[in-house]
């Protein structure tokens, strides 16, 4: 039961998205030359910080959670908060350890990292677009620590790199914080949808979404993709598309779903859990720039495969709770 809780609190269905941020701001900044073990390690340690930071939330919200999902683990007493706090320090202790393998720019980057993730569960996640803004940051941070682990920052397929990360991941936070916004409002939490309502919630979404397209496409522009990369973007750029122009046309009423108008609870964890899909494709397909097809198609069918797993086996069946409670609290 508690082990079973504890892998409840990594989302493994979200796992691989920062580790795949490293590797693509590794092989992106050094075009393909960096060393093996520095881009695995560099994918280690966003991993160790991303889990930390879900630990953080968990730990941080566990007031929240309480009262709009009882069901997670530390409300429901199947973890305890100060464990949560000790597996957040002990991931921590670990990325530090391993990211000082890489040099102090690493260190110090992991460092900052770890104060903007626990500074998003304790204070921006209340405020509004700020909160989703830091997740943004923090993909940035993903981004750059890849790209210092492999070679130089100051290069402009790294920066348009950054830029879209930070767009795609704040967008990606805004959608799941629409799924949330039921139970964030009997919170007192002030989210983006809480705070500015659903339709500009998503209409703004869906703005972040072109942004960060546009950023991929310029990324393309700037190197020499070959089909595995044009292919692989592409089909992450019309997922994207599919997800966030049916959020945007069923915001503004231009179709309903059954007796529905605006966004619903449903509909948004469905397109968070296409989103999740979504950015795999995504940055495989960044990677493949420069790394072999091979490599690309094995992260990918790797990643994929794990995520879909966990979206099956886990995520579908506590998702099912929040689609029920928030139904009988309507």
């Amino acid at each position: 039961m508690k082990a079973l809780a504890h892998l409840e609190m990594t989302r493994p269905y979200t796992l691989f998205h920062s580790g795949l941020l490293a590797i693509a701001g590794a092989e992106v900044a050094s075009q393909g030359t960096a060393a093996g073990w520095r881009v695995a390690l560099a994918a280690l340690v966003t991993i160790c910080g991303w889990e930390a930071g879900l630990y953080a939330g968990d730990y941080y919200d566990r007031r929240i959670d309480a009262l709009s999902k009882p069901y997670r683990a530390i409300p429901s007493g199947r973890v305890s908060a100060r464990e949560a706090f000790l597996t957040m320090v002990a991931l921590i202790a670990i990325g530090y350890l391993s990211a000082l393998l890489l040099g102090l720019p690493n260190l110090a980057l992991a460092v900052l990292t770890t104060a903007l993730g626990i500074a998003y569960s304790k204070a921006f996640k209340n405020k509004a677009l700020l909160g989703n803004f830091d997740r943004g940051i923090l993909g940035i941070c993903a981004v750059a620590f890849g790209a210092l682990a492999g070679g130089s920052l100051a290069q402009w397929p790294v920066v348009l790199l950054a830029a879209l990360a930070f767009f795609h991941d704040s967008a990606t936070n805004l959608v799941g914080a629409i799924r949330d916004v039921e139970g964030d409002r009997a919170a007192g939490c002030h989210t983006a949808p809480a705070v500015y309502g659903l339709r500009a919630a998503t209409l703004i979404a869906a703005t972040l979404g072109v942004l960060w397209a546009l950023c991929g496409i310029g990324l393309l522009a700037l190197t020499r993709p070959g089909w595995l990369a044009l292919l692989l973007v592409a089909l992450a750029l019309a997922q994207a598309a599919y997800v966030y122009g049916a959020l945007a046309l069923q915001a503004v009423g231009v179709y309903s779903i059954g007796e529905h108008t605006g966004v619903t609870r449903a509909q948004a964890l469905q397109a968070h859990k296409l989103l999740v899909i979504e950015r795999l494709t995504l940055l495989c397909g960044i990677i493949a720039i420069y790394a072999s097809v091979w490599v690309a198609l094995g992260l990918l069918a790797f990643t994929l495969a794990a995520t879909l797993l966990a979206q099956t086996t886990l995520r579908d069946r506590y998702d099912r709770v929040e689609v029920a409670e928030s139904g009988s609290r309507a």
